[in-house]
């Protein structure tokens, strides 16, 4: 299974049972990536140029070096080949992250995950809890009102990495979901136990970021 393939009815069900136990307005996101990369297709294509002046230059003084053939033609559409391939290998999640450290990719995955939050004004709204996966980058991060205060967090969040990596690595994308969010249930119902019903906030819809 793809991820995009993700049955979202199932999720927006498993987000309803969380909701019904745990005090939380509980929001999944999913990202294609959360990290800069537009300069990456610039530097592949650059990397390819170089290689292609040089391979052209190879090419004409060591076996070609008596042929009337011109070097010109070669040159001209190095640059094109160049960006051509630069694109296309861009497209790749395992190029992108050969480029970006994973410490960085870690802290740009963060900073992302908050500004989706406040972007979406999910602060506004009294224990939200947003689970943000980028895909890309093989980062998720578990956040919350930083005025809502549970000391577990961190752990909780290596925790859900765990299972969503465990699933996602067999493409189990839809049950490694659902599994993170029953296991976010367990573990909040000690401390944040629904007591009464409340007014649902924001949909339980997953959210996808593609941009």
């Amino acid at each position: 299974m793809k991820i995009h393939e993700i049955d979202s009815n199932k999720i927006e069900k498993a987000i309803e049972d969380f909701e019904k136990q745990v005090h939380f307005e509980f929001i999944p996101v999913i990202a294609k990536k959360s990290s800069y990369v537009e300069h990456i297709s610039w530097v592949l294509s650059l990397l390819f140029l170089v290689f292609f002046i040089g391979l052209i230059d190879w090419v004409f003084s060591t076996h070609l070096h008596d042929s009337w053939m011109s070097k010109t033609p070669f040159y001209i559409a190095a640059p094109f080949v160049s960006f051509l391939l630069g694109v296309i290998l861009d497209k790749s999640d395992y190029v992108d992250r050969f480029f970006i450290t994973k410490a960085e990719r870690a802290r740009q995955v963060q900073e992302k995950a908050e500004l989706v939050f406040y972007r979406h004004d999910f602060h506004k709204h009294s224990n939200a809890l947003m689970l943000y996966i980028s895909v890309m980058e093989r980062q998720i991060v578990l956040f919350h009102d930083p005025l809502i205060e549970f000391k577990d967090i961190k752990s909780l969040n290596e925790e859900l990495l765990k299972i969503l990596q465990l699933s996602f690595k067999k493409s189990d994308f839809e049950e490694g979901l659902l599994k993170s969010i029953e296991h976010l249930k367990t573990r909040l119902v000690p401390h944040f136990a629904k007591s009464e019903p409340s007014t649902n906030i924001v949909a339980n819809k997953l959210i996808w970021l593609i941009d």
